[in-house]
């Protein structure tokens, strides 16, 4: 797809990584010359049918009700006519994320740990002010950023099984996403109450998680 555009606006730069629902690309913006990471459904996932595209709506949706600098922004969405696949815009971020700094390096010191908890903890606590719990809480879901001058920011990723409260744009809550007795996540990291399929989940099945990631950095292996 390299050279191609996505709905007339976002020129494809270079493939970033591809899942088994959506794939990532670097793009550049035709109209600022802004460079942005831009995720489309892949064609194989949509004939599949079920609850894609209702994931996909809801982690745009879900990301960009936060308003925190530790959460990865939307910055666009929309339906590209040539494909008919849905594409969503984020900022394009440079590092890794925490998940591949374990595998490289083993376990953290301890001191750094902390350093990037607390600024996902500051992302974390956002969502749950604006009434989503993540559900996905996991060390590949925290991407450590690299900005000009060597600062570390830390994102928190990938909102698409987000559980939100019941408001307007939670339209997905009734396309059997959160049904009681499925079971959405990562196993590893799951919660009890979660790896259960129950419905009622808070926050603090993702404070769960976020411990099970914890230990995982301090000590290079999940629980």
């Amino acid at each position: 797809m390299q050279d191609q555009t996505i709905d007339g606006k976002y020129q494809v730069v270079r493939l970033l990584g591809q899942g088994g629902m959506g794939t990532v690309y670097e793009a550049r913006h035709l109209g600022t010359g802004r460079r942005v990471a831009v995720k489309l459904i892949v064609a194989e996932a949509l004939l599949r049918g079920g609850d894609i595209v209702a994931r996909f709506q809801r982690e745009a949706r879900a990301s960009g009700a936060i308003d925190s600098q530790h959460v990865v922004q939307v910055l666009d969405t929309g339906v590209d006519p040539g494909t008919q696949s849905p594409y969503m815009v984020m900022e394009f971020l440079s590092g890794e994320d925490l998940q591949q700094l374990i595998n490289r390096v083993g376990a953290l010191p301890p001191e750094l740990v902390l350093r990037i908890m607390a600024q996902a903890c500051v992302g974390l606590q956002r969502a749950h002010e604006a009434g989503i719990v993540h559900r996905d809480i996991k060390s590949a879901n925290m991407f450590l950023s690299q900005r000009e001058g060597g600062e570390m920011v830390v994102k928190v990723l990938d909102f698409g099984i987000a559980k939100v409260r019941a408001d307007q744009f939670a339209v997905a809550e009734n396309h059997g996403l959160t049904k009681t007795g499925s079971m959405l996540g990562s196993p590893l990291y799951l919660s009890p109450e979660q790896a259960k399929g129950s419905k009622d989940l808070d926050s603090r099945s993702d404070i769960w998680s976020f411990g099970i990631a914890m230990y995982e950095a301090l000590t290079g292996i999940t629980p």
